[in-house]
């Protein structure tokens, strides 16, 4: 089942709001219906009923050792089936073996299911609440917005938990943000699927489907935390999450500024080409093709980050969409990814604090950074020249 909601599981989500997708299509969920005008999300002890906080939690369980249970327990070890199976070649261990080193994970009352050894760390559902919180009081308190709870619950029979918020328009509080209009999805496994992760999507989980498509994918983890002993402490993931949200006047003011410099998407095209790319990527020529071919690829990538999702349509003609291009191109496309599939990300997602305040070459968008610093002709009319006639940066006109 591609819902993979079996057992014990519970869902519940928030049908109606622009993240919600396909809703309850599996029929499986419990759901409420958004009110656009209250925009209130799901209460928090709806959530916690569906986590099964209070009911229920991840156990850790001795792997026995049937040398401490009566005779009577083991000595069906030794019945023609399992001699049989011995003789297949399967490997069935003596009443009297010590299994050391391993534990077993159950969730509830329900069987052991998971059996990794002694450094793995239990995380239970109520963290997940804990760190959506840290997020939604973040908003409220250093942006004024409410991000509402849209979704929780759990799959794979307890084996996977989630929890999604969705992040609003935010009446300009969030304008340019990158978790603006987007859903913050954080989830983990009890049965070694993932680690705790955290990830922006444009949906909501309801299902295995959007778990694996948002939580699963290839998306950007803002938050990694592997299950060891050590997993409790969430210190830095706490803190990612309050820095993703929070308000940052030095970057909300560059944004601002970026949004309000008129720059025609044709114009960066011709920036790109005349002015950006020659102080990073080698000069197209006859001689050599092959350096065409990369910077008409380059070209095709830039511009497919400008016209999608991560640049919002209204945002398109200015030079903050041009910065987002940019970084989107290097988060996207260029950067290598990583073990498992995944890519490096800016702690907090917030990448442009690096471009737009600290503004350093060494921060890992070499493309951006150049856009930022490179005097570009198609801004002339926008943002001015110096004394000498040199057309002004951006990082200038953010500076100033």
């Amino acid at each position: 089942m591609s819902h993979e909601i079996t057992g014990r599981d519970n869902v519940l989500l928030m049908e109606g709001h622009p993240l919600s997708g396909m809703g309850n299509w599996h029929g499986l969920g419990e759901t409420r219906t958004w009110d656009e005008e209250l925009q209130e999300g799901l209460l928090v002890e709806d959530i916690k009923r569906v986590l099964g906080v209070g009911d229920w939690t991840v156990q850790s369980v001795p792997m026995a050792d049937l040398r401490k249970q009566p005779s009577t327990a083991w000595s069906a070890m030794n019945t023609p089936a399992i001699q049989q199976l011995r003789d297949q070649g399967y490997l069935v261990l003596h009443g009297n073996a010590a299994i050391e080193g391993h534990q077993g994970i159950a969730c509830g009352d329900n069987p052991p299911h998971y059996f990794p050894t002694q450094g793995y760390g239990i995380l239970q559902n109520e963290t997940l609440i804990e760190l959506a919180e840290v997020f939604i009081e973040a908003g409220k308190v250093e942006r004024g917005v409410d991000i509402p709870l849209l979704s929780a619950g759990t799959l794979r029979d307890r084996h996977l938990a989630f929890v999604s918020v969705g992040v609003p328009e935010g009446d300009g509080a969030l304008d340019g943000h990158v978790a603006r209009l987007m859903a913050m999805n954080l989830g983990t496994s009890h049965d070694g699927t993932c680690a705790l992760i955290g990830c922006l999507a444009p949906f909501i989980v309801v299902c295995q489907n959007t778990f694996r498509a948002s939580l699963l994918g290839t998306a950007p983890q803002e938050i990694a935390v592997k299950h060891t002993n050590a997993i409790e402490d969430l210190t830095e993931a706490r803190m990612i999450l309050r820095d993703m949200i929070g308000a940052a006047d030095a970057t909300d003011a560059a944004i601002a500024r970026l949004l309000d410099v008129e720059y025609p998407q044709d114009r960066f095209h011709q920036d790109l080409v005349g002015s950006v790319f020659p102080r990073l990527y080698a000069t197209p020529d006859k001689d050599h093709p092959g350096i065409q071919t990369r910077q008409t690829n380059r070209l095709e990538d830039i511009f497919e980050q400008y016209n999608g999702d991560g640049v919002p349509y209204a945002q398109r003609g200015t030079a903050w969409a041009a910065l987002m291009a940019a970084q989107g191109y290097e988060q996207h496309a260029r950067v290598v990814r990583t073990t498992g599939g995944k890519q490096p990300r800016h702690r907090g997602a917030l990448a442009l604090q690096r471009t737009v305040a600290a503004n350093t070459a060494a921060n890992g968008y070499p493309l951006a950074h150049a856009v930022m610093n490179t005097p570009l002709p198609g801004l002339e009319e926008s943002v001015g020249t110096d004394e000498d006639g040199t057309v002004r940066t951006l990082a200038a006109v953010v500076a100033a």
